[in-house]
Order: C-alpha cells, then structure tokens, then sequence
C-alpha cells in the first residue's frame, strides 16, 4: 500500500518536473515537486515502522512529512509572485519535533495521528486560501482551491476513523487506513494536473494580454480597442443609451521626433497616455491606434459632454509635456468627437465621423476640439 502510493507520487513529480524542464520561469513547479518528493520519503519512513527505530519512523518520517506538505503551501505563494516565508514551513516540523520528546504525547498513537492529521490539514487549508484568496480571473485557481479544501477536511476527517477502525495488527493495516490512502494518491495526481492546467491558462492569459497591449504606452493597442469598443457600442444600442467616440492625434509630432529624437518623442506618446488613463472613467475604452493617434470610447456619454472631456485631455497633456522640462517641447493633441444618440450605430460609423471631426479640427491649428455630430446624419448612416 506505501509503496504503490510512492509508486504514484513519483509519477507525480516526474511528471512536475518535466514541467518545469519545459517552462523554468515556473518555479512552483519546483516548489510542488520538491513537496511530493519529500512526502514520498516520508511515506517510506512511515511505511517502515516496527522494521526501523521509532525515531526514524514516527519523529523524522512525520516531521518530513509536514515539512513536504508545507511546501506546497510555498507553491502557492510562489505561483502567487510572493516570498515564502521560511518559518511558516519550519513551524509544523519544529513543533511535531518537540512535542515527540515529551513522553506522554510519544506514547499516546491517537493523539500523535491526531496532532499530526490537525497540522496537515492546517497547511493544506492555508494553500487552499493562499490560491483561492487571488483575483485575477484564472478559474483553475478555483478547482485547486476546493480540492485542497477538500483534502484538507478529508485528513480532519480520517484520523478519528483511521483509530476506530484500528486493527489488531495496527493502524496501517485497517480499511479507512487504505481508502486514506488511495485519496492521497488521488489528490496528488489531480494536483499536479491542476497546477499545470493553471500554469498554462495563465501563460495563456499573458499571451492575450501582450497581444492587446501597446508595448510603449502599456494601454490597449489597435485589436484591443476596437474589441472592447465594439461591444460598448453594441450593449449602448440595446439598451438605447448613446455612446461617444473621441478620435485624437497629437499636433506637429512629426517635428518633435525630429528635432528632438525618438526618446523624446516616445516620452511625449507615453505622457498622454499615462495624462489620459488618469482622466478617463475605469469604464471608458482607450486604445492607440498607431503612431501619435489615440481614440477613446465613452459609455452614456453625449457629444457635448466628449467635448469637454477631450479638452480636458488635452490641457492635462500640455501641462504633462510642460512639466517634462524639455527647453523648446510643446505639444497638443487636436481631436475630433462623434456621437450616437442609442441609435444602431456601429463604430466603424462612429470612427469615420469622428475622423472628419479630427480632420477638420487639424486645419483649425493644434488643440482644437471638433464635433461632426449630426443626429439625422447618423441615422441616415444607420439606415
């Protein structure tokens, strides 16, 4: 029975390490590997009681054991992007050791599987709440944490049956001690499937993201835009609520390269980024549509109001480029704004009249602000 659970988690780790072989910047796979590894010495040691000393079997072979499974409490931090904290996997092991050196808890075996299952299950539920306590969408975070929830009440569980069903040739040899044991070998195998399935959706989700993202500006690039944009305008027009499109370009930018270098200019795109994510509504859509042009979308918004939010934009970008404190560095941004009244509107629509706007506010000189508006005119579009 030890030996086939070893047999299992061996597998395990094998498989985890191959992992981690595969993708090195996933350390948790270490981390997961190293906790299978040493709960499989463990069990080896326990497995020899009776065969070897009592302080191999029962004082090391449980120490080892808790040592193993505070590690993967240490995966889960490290998947998390956060420090293990070397005395939280040090605590169980340490205080298992001191307790085994006073002799009314040595030779009690209850209160030792009971002590010893309490402890395990203590780790199990902190990864369980060190994974789950998360936010970032990833829904495999959710199944790891309810298995190792469940595992974690399973060990609670299984003590007090393990000693009622206690044979007269031992603890190890009775029926809950077997369906313990073929639950562990299950729950290490669903584990280590998890951890990989949630390593690659993660991977996954970084992929989609860098390729929605502008590189420069760290704001959402032309895909990403039009993705988000389109379902705003979308949900707006079932529910007959308007939606507003200011399309932005920044004066003369051309000559600022020019006259002062790419640096200078990248610099300039990465000021009215940052100047517009601070102004707009975590519900407003920004994106760069390439080179020094930007649009934005606005949720329940009016022309009028797009308006004034584009000014708005636009004086807090030539503060932002004064207070760069380049001698002879002044730029606007010009910008050009539509609208649809909840109409069916799509934001092809809605970016072709507010390129018009743009157009027209250009000619007018640098940090103009145009509205190409027209409610028939969109209407007519629509039609």
């Amino acid at each position: 029975m030890f030996m086939a659970l070893i047999a299992s988690t061996m597998a395990a780790v094998v498989l985890l390490l191959w992992c981690y072989w595969l993708n090195a910047n996933q350390r948790c796979l270490l981390w997961i590997a190293a906790s299978f590894f040493i709960a499989s010495v463990a069990t080896f040691l326990l497995g020899g009681r009776g065969k070897m000393p009592d302080w191999l079997s029962i004082d090391a072979g449980v120490a080892l054991l808790l040592f193993g499974i505070s590690l993967t409490w240490a995966a889960m931090r490290v998947f998390n992007g956060r420090a293990v904290k070397p005395w939280v996997l040090l605590i169980g092991p340490v205080a298992w050791v001191i307790a085994c050196r006073v002799p009314a808890f040595y030779d009690a075996a209850g209160l030792r599987v009971m002590i010893g299952s309490l402890m395990s299950a203590a780790y199990f539920a902190a990864a369980a709440w060190e994974i789950g306590s998360t936010k970032d969408g990833l829904r495999t975070r959710f199944a790891v944490a309810a298995i190792l929830l469940l595992h974690a009440g399973f060990v609670l569980m299984r003590a007090p049956l393990i000693l009622m069903d206690q044979p007269s040739q031992g603890v190890f040899s009775g029926v809950w001690f077997g369906i313990a044991t073929l639950e562990s070998a299950i729950f290490i195998q669903v584990i280590a499937f998890l951890m990989v399935s949630m390593i690659k959706e993660r991977v996954e989700s970084q992929l989609r993201a860098a390729a929605l993202t502008d590189p420069l500006t760290g704001i959402g690039n032309r895909r990403a835009f039009f993705e988000a944009s389109s379902a705003v305008v979308a949900h707006n027009a079932r529910h007959s609520r308007s939606t507003a499109t200011i399309v932005l370009d920044l004066d003369r930018f051309k000559d600022i390269n020019d006259r002062f270098g790419h640096p200078v200019g990248d610099a300039v795109i990465q000021a009215f980024a940052a100047t517009a994510k601070k102004r707009l509504r975590a519900a407003d859509v920004i994106g760069r549509l390439g080179g020094e042009e930007f649009a934005v979308t606005l949720s329940e918004t009016t022309s009028e109001q797009a308006s004034l939010v584009a000014q708005q934009l636009n004086d807090a970008f030539v503060a932002a480029v004064k207070a760069m404190a380049v001698p002879g560095l002044r730029c606007s941004a010009s910008a050009g704004v539509s609208s649809s009244p909840g109409t069916t509107v799509s934001l092809e629509d809605l970016l072709e009249l507010a390129d018009c706007a743009l157009y027209e506010a250009k000619t007018l000189g640098g940090g103009k602000v145009c509205s190409d508006f027209s409610r028939e005119g969109l209407k007519a579009s629509a039609a």
